[in-house]
């Protein structure tokens, strides 16, 4: 039997799905590592943190493979919008900038409504917003101009796992097009991005395929891998990309949604979608095949809060997230018309405000703990319904939404998304839909799937769940309101933000 090996490098974990060349699922691994919050805005991690748990679930996952020569290609899925800087030898100057930093976003206040921001979005498909590191750049630029000056590349997370594998600095095309530094449509890096940042292209890695294959690992990690010479390497894609093939959400129509940390809709398509709002992003697949769809900063991370903030902290995780829901499932739907805007951590799509705060509202004394815990599932599944409407906006309607993430072991949750949505949801339990995404783009590469739409015969559906047409009522009561809080508040979350950012 011949093997794949899919990596994805997520926010809180690198996992590894070992698979056979049909896609059928043999193995899955994961190891952690911690995100750093030193000061209000920043969100760093270790770069060599998640370096060493690459090396460890690569070796776990290669080791549960008996002859080497049999693993057929490895290939990476990684988490966009994170940025570094390093010198001439690869060595971090700053700690990795992940999606969920903020700190630069006074530079995305003046670009963003800009003529010249209007034309980066265009070109880049990156709406302006401080995950992107088009805004990080120029943060480093103005705030740290030692490193600035030092920085011989400003690089991703899997260009720094490539860098140290290959001693090369090369960036795919999917994670290049989540920058806010790439032009999408010429696939190569974006001079007007170029000019704000103020770095030349030979400071940027250079971009290659999806599907770009190396051989040559250093004979350090071949060895501490025990993998065969000249394994292939397959770079990949960006994890949103190929989770969306991982889940089979691959046909118009059909959306993938995606709740881990934080949480996205995504629809692929052969073209990007005109959105003149600017709530949509539009990033690259590979080079036939474009990814088009909001993310949000705010998902399973408010059921963080939520745990330390309504239950015993000395309950163990796995109990406290089963408290919420049973808690959660004795509220009614609608949660007695209290309204919850999820906005904890800022916010990307659609409003792409990262002073955006949280917000209960309509609180009365009928409201108990579990009218707030239910309120706050239905709110981060109504900013998800918001993505959904502006992609139907863009003139494609969807029927069947595809889910996938942390979130699908909740069957309450997965209930109040279906109702919310109004359509039918499909679940597959199957794998890391990233990693799988990783695995059926490494079975294209290797002539098992020729088009996209073959990995219908590969995705197996484990649960379906139709919308129940009263309770969608009484949600959409709820979101009415809901819709045109932010619009109400955005103003207070400006004066909000100051106060707490001095405090």
């Amino acid at each position: 039997m011949y093997h794949i090996i899919g990596i994805d490098i997520g926010t809180t974990h690198v996992k590894a799905v070992v698979a056979s060349v049909a896609g059928n699922v043999l193995q899955e691994i994961k190891e952690g590592y911690p995100t750093l919050n030193p000061l209000p805005g920043y969100q760093e991690q270790n770069a060599d943190d998640i370096f060493r748990a690459v090396l460890k679930v690569l070796k776990q996952a290669a080791g549960t493979i008996t002859d080497k020569k049999s693993i057929s290609c490895i290939s990476f899925s990684a988490a966009m919008h994170s940025l570094m800087a390093v010198n001439k030898e690869g060595k971090p100057l700053i700690p990795l900038m992940i999606w969920a930093d903020t700190r630069s976003n006074k530079y995305a206040l003046e670009l963003r409504n800009t003529r010249q921001g209007d034309l980066i979005y265009q070109r880049t498909g990156t709406p302006v917003h401080p995950m992107s590191p088009l805004c990080k750049v120029a943060w480093i630029r103005d705030e740290v101009p030692v490193v600035f000056a030092a920085a011989h590349k400003f690089i991703s997370a899997k260009e720094y796992i490539f860098y140290q594998f290959f001693n090369e600095f090369v960036v795919d095309h999917s994670i290049a097009s989540a920058t806010g530094l790439f032009d999408i449509h010429q696939l190569n890096w974006c001079d007007e991005s170029l000019q704000f940042a103020g770095i030349s292209v030979e400071q940027l890695s250079r971009p290659v395929s999806t599907t770009q294959v190396f051989t040559k690992l250093k004979e350090e990690y071949r060895l501490q891998l025990g993998l065969g010479e000249n394994t292939s390497f397959l770079i990949g894609a960006g994890d949103g990309c190929l989770a969306n093939i991982g889940a089979g959400a691959v046909l118009p129509g059909e959306l993938a949604l995606t709740i881990g940390t934080s949480g996205a809709v995504r629809k692929i398509g052969d073209h990007p979608v005109n959105d003149p709002k600017q709530r949509l992003f539009n990033y690259r697949l590979d080079e036939k095949t474009y990814l088009s769809g909001g993310a949000v900063n705010n998902g399973g991370v408010i059921l963080k809060w939520v745990m330390d903030v309504f239950l015993d902290k000395d309950i163990p995780e796995q109990e406290k997230m089963k408290e919420i829901m049973e808690t959660a499932a004795t509220a009614p739907a609608g949660s007695g018309g209290l309204i919850f805007l999820p906005y904890l951590y800022g916010e990307r799509a659609p409003v792409w405000d990262a002073a955006a705060k949280g917000v209960f509202v309509g609180i009365s004394p009928i409201h108990s703990k579990a009218h707030f815990i239910r309120a706050v599932l239905e709110g981060i599944s109504f900013s998800l319904l918001q993505i959904v409407k502006a992609i139907e906006e863009t003139g494609e309607p969807v029927h069947i939404i595809y889910a996938n993430g942390g979130f699908i072991q909740s069957p309450l949750w997965l209930r109040i998304m279906t109702d919310i949505m109004n359509k039918k949801i499909r679940v597959s339990h199957a794998g890391d839909a990233s990693a799988m995404g990783a695995i059926f783009m490494a079975m294209q590469f290797l002539g098992h799937l020729k088009e996209w739409n073959e990995v219908k015969n590969l995705v197996d559906t484990d649960e379906e769940f139709i919308p129940d047409q009263p309770t969608h009522q009484c949600y959409l009561e709820n979101y009415v309101i809901y819709e045109h809080l932010y619009e109400k508040l955005k103003d207070d979350f400006k004066r909000i933000d100051a106060i707490q950012t001095k405090s």
